[in-house]
């Protein structure tokens, strides 16, 4: 927001800069008309001389002096804009209607701008993004969801039994998060549908319990045994359930719904990983042993790590008179078999040699571009000058591979060759 408005204001400060110069008269504008007028009455008194010694000399008769004066008297008239008074009450008039032109132009420019932009640009949701009202744009259908969904309850009126529309009509509402109309919604699907569609019945149930400051007692737990009676594996379903439970202080059916839950997800997901921590709270509350909730958090952890490679780099005793201490040295590993770019990169200098480094999954410049994506590997140490992380011509390398992920082991990377 407040880069916003910095771009506006700059834009009508470079318009007013642009606008206002030529309509005030400055003082050095004045100070340049003085110095004219000086130099036209130098020209002229020297034109007089001239004709006077021409006079004297008998180049030109008295009528031909007279004749010739009054041309130059004219032109000097002329030259200096006309009788002295008249040109300065009228420079005074323009500098007056210039400078009020110049505090109007001044006012009303920033006023037009944020007007125009209210009436034709974003208006206030432009100036207050957050209040913004999304606008939905799909096939047959335009406008702001406000303005769909009333469009979709007036079909509704006129259609009541349209069990689709009224499904429609409570996600809509439970996006505007009207939590209250949705739960209505969904009521009037279910009456129309029957009990059953579980994924109905647990988003009613979720549309109920947020309507009631997302508590799960009474209709909402009502709700999800329903839908679990239907698909005794239904993950929502089983959420909401374990919340309901939970709420309660059932931890005994907590516990039964998370265990069921939990199955569902692979092992070292994010879901898997709050499940197991979820699971041996409840244990801890109910005094019972956590090892096997704590064992999968461990595994689930060494997962998340991913592929790793470990070593150290050295730089043969020949070519150390070729590096400086501040040279840069890359270690890197990249696929054996694909793309050069590395999987795993690690950036220090010639006077942390001999080093000890670590290749992981954390160093990934890609999510699908990891180490534990590939077999194998190529491993490598490079020395550059300029920093460059693209191979130059005098940079000092070694290169090993192709490195098994799995079972590399301890690596050392001893860096004696000058790439040509």
């Amino acid at each position: 927001m407040m880069i916003f408005w910095l771009v506006a204001i700059l834009l009508i400060v470079a318009a007013l800069l642009f606008l206002l110069p030529p309509l005030i008269r400055s003082r050095a504008t004045e100070r340049e008309t003085l110095a004219r007028d000086e130099l036209n009455l130098t020209i002229f008194k020297d034109k007089l001389k001239e004709l006077e010694a021409d006079l004297a000399a008998g180049v030109i008769t008295q009528e031909q002096y007279e004749t010739a004066k009054q041309d130059v008297e004219r032109d000097f008239v002329q030259e200096s804009g006309g009788d002295e008074g008249e040109n300065s009450a009228a420079e005074q008039v323009d500098r007056v209607v210039g400078r009020a032109a110049a505090v109007v132009i001044a006012l009303v420019i920033p006023v037009v701008a944020a007007g125009l932009y209210g009436l034709l640009g974003a208006g206030a949701a432009g100036l207050e993004p957050e209040k913004a009202t999304p606008v939905v744009q799909a096939e047959g259908h335009e406008g702001t969801l406000e303005e769909q969904v009333a469009a979709l309850r007036k079909h509704l009126e006129e259609n009541p039994d349209d069990a689709e529309g009224w499904v429609m009509l409570a996600r809509s509402y439970y996006f505007l998060k009207q939590f209250g109309p949705a739960s209505q919604a969904y009521a009037k699907a279910s009456a129309l549908i029957g009990d059953s569609d579980p994924n109905l019945l647990a988003d009613w149930a979720d549309a109920a319990a947020m309507a009631q400051g997302r508590q799960m007692a009474g209709k909402p737990y009502e709700l999800v045994k329903k839908a679990l009676s239907l698909q005794p594996d239904h993950q929502k379903a089983l959420w909401l359930a374990g919340t309901a439970s939970y709420q309660a202080e059932d931890y005994k059916t907590t516990l039964d719904y998370w265990q069921r839950l939990v199955r569902q997800f692979p092992e070292g997901s994010e879901n898997y990983v709050q499940m197991q921590r979820n699971i041996g709270e409840i244990k801890q509350m109910l005094g019972m042993s956590t090892a096997t909730e704590e064992a999968a958090l461990q595994k689930a952890a060494g997962s998340a790590a991913g592929a790793s490679l470990h070593g150290v780099v050295r730089l043969s005793e020949a070519l150390k008179d070729k590096v400086s201490p501040e040279d840069t040295v890359f270690v890197f590993a990249r696929a054996a078999k694909g793309p050069r770019m590395p999987l795993a990169i690690v950036r220090k200098q010639v006077k942390d040699l001999p080093l000890e480094f670590t290749l992981d999954d954390s160093m990934a410049m890609r999510p699908s571009m990891k180490l534990s994506s590939f077999p194998q590997v190529m491993v490598g140490a490079r020395i550059s000058k300029s920093g460059n992380a693209i191979p130059q011509s005098g940079d000092l390398q070694t290169l090993q591979g192709p490195v098994p992920v799995a079972s590399a082991g301890d690596l050392e990377l001893v860096i004696d060759t000058v790439v040509p």
